[in-house]
């Protein structure tokens, strides 16, 4: 297990105290603004080290990885195509349907991700 350095402890709390999804540009500025300035070569190790460690969780997406708690109860993800936006969902049928389908398959599950990509109600609104 890698060391929890001060840098990794203030990138861990950055990501804590929301529920947001981070990027690694946006820890590297929400550090500044708290005045702990942490390069965003060292940010992106950081981030890996603890994804790695399981202190957080990783969404890859097309174009980044996207970071947040890993705490929270399991969930998953609406991405909206246009904006970014990411929304959380939870659905028992889901859960049910993927633990039928290992089965069927003699598959154990040991973690998973579902992303759904499309276009968000706000994009849908602008005419998008």
């Amino acid at each position: 297990m890698q060391k929890l350095t001060a840098q990794r402890q203030a990138i861990l709390d950055v990501i804590n105290r929301s529920d947001k999804h981070w990027d690694a540009d946006e820890v590297a500025y929400a550090l500044k603004e708290n005045d702990t300035p942490i390069g965003i070569a060292t940010v992106y190790r950081g981030l890996a080290a603890l994804a790695e460690q399981g202190l957080i969780e990783s969404i890859q997406l097309a174009d980044k990885k996207r970071y947040e708690r890993a705490d929270k109860k399991h969930h998953d993800h609406l991405i909206c195509t246009d904006c970014g936006d990411i929304e959380e969902f939870c659905k028992p049928e889901i859960e049910k349907l993927q633990d039928l389908v290992a089965s069927e398959h003699d598959f154990t599950i040991q973690g998973h991700q579902l992303l759904l990509f499309g276009i968000c109600i706000r994009c849908k609104g602008k005419g998008i």
